[in-house]
C-alpha cells in the first residue's frame, strides 16, 4: 500500500518527467532547425497543464537605447496575442501594484527583476511571474494565470529546468534570428554600394565578413571581433587573425572546411568553433561562409560569410543536456524500420547491446522473442502512422531474474519515433506485494467476521438470557411489594367486610321482623269471609306496630347501599391487585399515566393514609406507549419509599405535567432526605438505607431500569431534613 506523501512524490516525479521530455523534444527541434516559435508554443502548453493554469505568456525582452522597454510575446495561451509588444514600466524604482491580469504580471516582473507571486491559495485570480535569464541577462518572462490554489515557491523550483532551458532558447532562437537576418542584410549588401554595404554591416550585432581570398584580408564591420571584447582597430581584420584566435581543438576542423570550400567540395561553410575573447575566455561562434566570386579558371576570388554569438545557446544546452543525463529512462530514436538513430542510458549495463554497437542497429537484432518484437514493431509503426502515444509494458529474463520496463513511443518525425524505456520491475514487485497484503488481508477480515458472527450470537443469547432475567428480577419485585403490603391490603378488605357483614345482620333481623307479617298478608288475601278479614286486619296492624315496620322500611335501602359500596370497594382492591401481580404481554401498550397513578395509590393506599396526606395535582396528558405494569411498579416503588421515609406525619405531592415531547411525573415527600452519597448510590443495585430484612435493595434499582427501557430518565432532588422529589420522564406516543 502506498502513503499520501508516496502518491505525491510520484506525481511530482511524473510531472518532472513530463517536463524533461518535453524539453528533450524542444531541443531535438531546434537542433534540427524546426520552427522555434512552434517549439515555445508547445512547451507553453506542457507548463500551463502540469501547473494546472490557465493561461500563460512567453515574451522577450527588447530594450532600445533611450526608449521604453518591451516585451515581445513568442507564445500565447489560450488568448494568440503572438507577436504582440506589450510596454514595460522603464525605471526600477516604480512601486509595484498587484497584477491583476498577465500584462500587469510582466510589468511586476519587470519591476522588480524576481519572481512574482500573486493571490494566495483562497484568492480567485492567482498569478505567477518568472524572469528569463541566460549568461546573467535577463532575455525575456513568463507569466502563469489563474491556477486552482495558487501559486508557491514550491512551484518555482519546479520549473527551474524549464527555465533555464527556455532562456536558452530564446537566446538561441535570438542569434538565430540576428544570423537569418544577417544572412538577408548580406544579400542585399551584394546588390547595393560599397558605401551602403559597409553602413549595413557596421549595423549588425553579429560578424558579418567580406574576404578577399588571394590576399586574405577582410572587411568586416565592428561586430566580427567586438563580439569577442576587441575594439575596432586593436587586431589586424585578416584571415590569419581569425585562425589565431580560434581553439586549437577546432582549428584543424576549421581549415578543413575551409579548404573543402575552395576546392568547391562542398557547397558552403557552417562550422560551430571556439574563439578566444580579449579576457581570455572561449565564446562559441556559429560561421556560415561561401565563395561569390571565382574566376575564369573558377579559383575563388571573393567569400563572404557571418560569425554569431552562440555561447549562451551553448551553455542552455549544456544545461539541458545535464538535465537529460540526470532522466533514469533509457530514450531511444528509431526509425521505421527499427534501427537506432540516437540513444540515451545513464547506464550503459541496461541495454541489450554493448552501447557502442546500439546506433546503426537494428531492432530485429536484439535478443528478445519473436512474439515482444512483432508487438515492438506493431506499436513502433502505429506511433509513426498515426501520431499516437503508445504505451505497453513487457518482460525479461536476466541473470538478475524476471525484469519488467514499460515502453513509451511517441512519433518525432515523419519517418521516425522516440522511446522511452523505463524499468518498472520495483513498482511491480512493489504490486505483487500489494496483491498478496490485500490477499492476506482479505483472509484476516474473513476470519474477523466469523469471530464477529460468533461472538454475536453469543451476545444475542446473553442479551436474551439477561432480558429474561431482568422480567423475573421485576416480577419477583412486584411479589416482594405485594408481600411487604399483605398486611395493609388484607386491612383494607376487612373494612368493607366488616360492615358487609353487619349489614347483613341488620338485614337478617329485618326479614326476621317482617316474616310475620308478610304471612297475615298471605292469610288475608286467602280468605273470602268479612268477618275473618277484619280480624287479620286488626292483628297485621298490631304486628305492624309491635315490630316499627315504618322503621325497617325506611333502614333497608340505606344498609343495602352501604352493602353494595362495600362490595365495590372490595371488587376495585381486588382488581387492583390482579392488574399489579399480571406479568407484562411483552408488547407496549397506549396508556394514560393519570389513570395508572390513581390505580397505584388504591393498592398502597393503607401504605400511605396513616403517615401522610396525598394531595394530586394531575394534569391532562396524552397517551404513553409502555407497559402498564412496568409503570406500576414504579409508581408503587417511588410512593412506598416517600411514605417510608416521613417518621411520624407529612405530605406526599404528586404532580404530572405535558412538556413538550415528554410527560412529567413528581413525587415529592416532606420525609428526613439523603446526602449526596446516598443519591449516588441511590440505583445501584442491592444498595438500602432501611435495617436488614426490611428491604431487598432493588426495587429503585429495578425502577430505574424500567425507566430507561422506555427511553425515559429519573431525576433525584434531596437534601436532609428536607424531603425529596423523583421526576419521571417518559416520551409521549406521536400521533
Amino acid at each position: 500500500m502506498t502513503t499520501g506523501g508516496q502518491s505525491a512524490a510520484e506525481e511530482k516525479l511524473r510531472a518532472s518527467n513530463t517536463l524533461l521530455r518535453a524539453l528533450s523534444e524542444v531541443q531535438a527541434d531546434f537542433i534540427r532547425g524546426d520552427e522555434t516559435r512552434g517549439a515555445f508554443d508547445r512547451l507553453l502548453a506542457v507548463v500551463i497543464e502540469l501547473t494546472d493554469s490557465e493561461s500563460g505568456v512567453i515574451g522577450e525582452m527588447h530594450q532600445v537605447p533611450g526608449g521604453t522597454p518591451s516585451l515581445r510575446i513568442v507564445a500565447s495561451l489560450p488568448l494568440d496575442e503572438t507577436n504582440a509588444s506589450w510596454e514595460l514600466p522603464a525605471r526600477h524604482d516604480v512601486p509595484g501594484q498587484e497584477p491583476g491580469d498577465l500584462r500587469t504580471l510582466v510589468a511586476a516582473v519587470s519591476t522588480t527583476g524576481g519572481p512574482v507571486l500573486s493571490g494566495g491559495p483562497s484568492a480567485e485570480r492567482a498569478f505567477l511571474g518568472l524572469p528569463l535569464e541566460s549568461g546573467g541577462e535577463r532575455v525575456g518572462l513568463v507569466g502563469l494565470a489563474r491556477r486552482r490554489g495558487g501559486y508557491d515557491t514550491g512551484l518555482i523550483d519546479f520549473l527551474q529546468p524549464f527555465l533555464v532551458a527556455c532562456g536558452s532558447l530564446l537566446v538561441g532562437w535570438r542569434n538565430e534570428q540576428r544570423r537569418r537576418q544577417a544572412e538577408q542584410e548580406l544579400r542585399h549588401t551584394q546588390e547595393a554600394s560599397a558605401e551602403r554595404l559597409r553602413l549595413l554591416m557596421d549595423s549588425v550585432q553579429d560578424g558579418v565578413w567580406d574576404m578577399d581570398v588571394t590576399t586574405g584580408r577582410l572587411h568586416a564591420n565592428r561586430g566580427w571581433l567586438g563580439m569577442l571584447g576587441y575594439a575596432e582597430g586593436e587586431l589586424e581584420p585578416t584571415y590569419a587573425t581569425w585562425t589565431n584566435l580560434c581553439h586549437p581543438e577546432d582549428a584543424a576542423m576549421a581549415e578543413q572546411l575551409v579548404g573543402e570550400h575552395l576546392r568547391g567540395a562542398i557547397p558552403s561553410i557552417e562550422h560551430e568553433q571556439r574563439l578566444r575573447r580579449k579576457d581570455g575566455e572561449w565564446s562559441w561562434v556559429l560561421t556560415r561562409a561561401r565563395v561569390v566570386a571565382r574566376d575564369a579558371q573558377g579559383h575563388p576570388l571573393r567569400m563572404v560569410g557571418t560569425n554569431v554569438d552562440i555561447t549562451a545557446r551553448k551553455r542552455g544546452e549544456d544545461r539541458l543536456r545535464a538535465l537529460v543525463r540526470t532522466h533514469p529512462d533509457i530514450v531511444l530514436r528509431q526509425s521505421a524500420d527499427g534501427t537506432y538513430l540516437d540513444f540515451h542510458a545513464n547506464r550503459g549495463q541496461e541495454l541489450a547491446i554493448p552501447p557502442e554497437r546500439l546506433i546503426g542497429s537494428n531492432m530485429r537484432h536484439l535478443p528478445f522473442p519473436a512474439p515482444m518484437l512483432d508487438k515492438m514493431f506493431m506499436h513502433l509503426g502505429r506511433a509513426i502512422r498515426e501520431g499516437t502515444l503508445e504505451v505497453f509494458e513487457y518482460a525479461l529474463d536476466s541473470p538478475k531474474g524476471r525484469e519488467y520496463f514499460e515502453a513509451r513511443i511517441v512519433q518525432s518525425g515523419p519517418d521516425e519515433a522516440v522511446s522511452i524505456i523505463r524499468d518498472i520491475t520495483e513498482r511491480k514487485l512493489a504490486e505483487e506485494r500489494l496483491l498478496q497484503q490485500e490477499e492476506e488481508l482479505r483472509r484476516h477480515r474473513d476470519s474477523l467476521e466469523e469471530l464477529v458472527r460468533n461472538r454475536s450470537e453469543k451476545l444475542l443469547q446473553a442479551t436474551l438470557e439477561l432480558e429474561e432475567q431482568q422480567a423475573q428480577l421485576i416480577q419477583a419485585e412486584k411479589l416482594a411489594s405485594l408481600g411487604q403490603m399483605a398486611a395493609g391490603v388484607a386491612h383494607e378488605i376487612n373494612n368493607p367486610v366488616s360492615y358487609v357483614m353487619s349489614n347483613l345482620g341488620s338485614l337478617d333481623q329485618h326479614v326476621s321482623s317482617l316474616t310475620p307479617l308478610l304471612k297475615l298478608q298471605r292469610e288475608l288475601l286467602s280468605t273470602r269471609e268479612d268477618g275473618a278479614a277484619a280480624e287479620l286486619l286488626e292483628r297485621l296492624r298490631e304486628l305492624w306496630k309491635q315490630e316499627d315496620v315504618d322503621y325497617i322500611l325506611g333502614d333497608m335501602p340505606e344498609i343495602i347501599e352501604e352493602t353494595l359500596m362495600g362490595t365495590r370497594r372490595i371488587k376495585e382492591i381486588a382488581q387492583g391487585l390482579r392488574s399489579f401481580a399480571r406479568e407484562d404481554s411483552g408488547e407496549p401498550q397506549l396508556v394514560d399515566v393519570n389513570t395508572e397513578l390513581a390505580s397505584t395509590l388504591k393498592i398502597v393506599w393503607n401504605e400511605l393514609k396513616y403517615k401522610c396526606e396525598v394531595k394530586r395535582d394531575f394534569g391532562p396528558l396524552p397517551p404513553v406507549s409502555c407497559h402498564p405494569t412496568q409503570i406500576s411498579q414504579v409508581f408503587t416503588n417511588l410512593l412506598v419509599n416517600a411514605a417510608q421515609a416521613i417518621e411520624t406525619r407529612g405530605e406526599i405531592r404528586i404532580r404530572t405535567r405535558h412538556e413538550g415531547s415528554e410527560v412529567v411525573v413528581e413525587i415529592s415527600d416532606t420525609g428526613k432526605g439523603m446526602t449526596q452519597e446516598t443519591i449516588s448510590k441511590l440505583f445501584t443495585p442491592f444498595f438500602t438505607t432501611k435495617p436488614r430484612g426490611q428491604g431487598t435493595g432493588l426495587g429503585l434499582s429495578v425502577s430505574y431500569g424500567i425507566i430507561a427501557r422506555h427511553k425515559g430518565r429519573i431525576d433525584v432532588q434531596s437534601e436532609p431534613g428536607k424531603g425529596s422529589t423523583f421526576t419521571i420522564h417518559l416520551p409521549t406516543t406521536r400521533q
